[in-house]
């Protein structure tokens, strides 16, 4: 039973040849990671992945945690995941789409779990693992990935084709105008009353915190002692006031996250999805792992102490909401 008709082979369609060269920094001409977020910042989405996967063994990087997931290890995909299904309420057969799906992991795992999938991703490299892996697990009749552009939905999806929707590592790389078209076509897509799940990382604020920042950290340590609530509304106040030249910092290659260009916050998220009329929105952030490139205020004993339960300096921010 195929999970739709005639998508499967959609390739991503460019609206006219892009110059990458163009995006290289002719101040920094060997930092490709430059020139991805530039793409990125353009809009030009696949043109960006490709550079990334000229650069790194990007579809490996991709299927090793779940590999290592079904050789019965816990790492940090796997938490994540079990988060996810947890606010899914994973009890039941439905229809999934995984947005941004790379892989189609949990596109994958969710099938295994008896339910209908279907995964889409920009970038073909990606989607055709995925495909050899699910049929690899005899999951070809339940999971479907495919070739698109996840702005597009309504172009690829029916209306109220879906159940549910999951969205894992995917709105830090689009801009807010791009994540407006998503949510407006998982709207589209998802049926009334349908839930959508959202995992983002790294959150916003999460570099404030390592133990090496010792100036930054002499304006916060003074004031962790002020509950959840009060404490993040400090630090975003901060970025708006005195640290406002670190605004834009999670725009830059840094500390290895990949063409991370919209690091959330749970009100930067939840504004998003209120906006896009979703209902039952709900946004919070949690350390459901550790950083798997370095660990934020986790990193050191005493950061960790004094700022280990602080929403705002988790790595994890979640987004939960119900289609109307």
């Amino acid at each position: 039973m195929a999970v739709t008709t005639g998508i499967a082979t959609i390739e991503p369609q460019k609206n006219a040849p892009v110059d990458v060269a163009r995006f290289i920094d002719p101040q920094r001409p060997a930092s490709w990671s430059q020139q991805m977020i530039g793409l990125l910042e353009a809009g030009h989405y696949l043109e960006a992945y490709e550079v990334l996967s000229e650069h790194v063994p990007y579809v490996e990087n991709m299927l090793r945690p779940y590999a290592e997931h079904l050789a019965g290890r816990t790492n940090s995909w796997s938490r994540v995941h079990a988060r996810i299904s947890d606010l899914l309420h994973d009890d039941g057969s439905a229809f999934i789409l995984d947005v941004g799906c790379a892989v189609g992991r949990h596109a994958i795992e969710f099938g295994r779990k008896g339910h209908r999938t279907c995964g889409i991703d920009i970038l073909a490299p990606m989607v055709g693992q995925g495909r050899e892996l699910a049929e690899s697990l005899g999951l070809a009749d339940r999971v479907e990935l495919i070739t698109a552009d996840i702005r597009r939905l309504p172009d690829v999806f029916a209306e109220n084709q879906f159940d549910a929707v999951v969205a894992c590592d995917i709105f830090e790389h689009l801009d807010d105008a791009g994540l407006r078209e998503l949510l407006a076509g998982i709207r589209h897509v998802v049926r009334p009353g349908g839930k959508v799940v959202i995992q983002t990382s790294p959150g916003r604020f999460y570099y404030w915190f390592e133990p090496t920042r010792l100036k930054l950290l002499a304006l916060l340590v003074p004031l962790s002692w002020l509950p959840d609530r009060l404490f993040s509304a400090y630090v975003r106040a901060l970025e708006c006031g005195p640290l406002r030249s670190l605004r834009d910092q999670h725009v830059r290659f840094y500390r290895q996250e990949y063409g991370h260009i919209n690091c959330m916050d749970p009100h930067h998220l939840r504004r998003l999805l209120v906006e896009a009329d979703l209902a039952d929105v709900h946004t919070f952030a949690e350390h459901t792992h550790p950083g798997f490139k370095d660990e934020g205020c986790l990193r050191a004993g005493w950061t960790r102490r004094l700022f280990g339960r602080k929403s705002v300096a988790s790595r994890n921010v979640y987004g939960v909401a119900t289609v109307r």
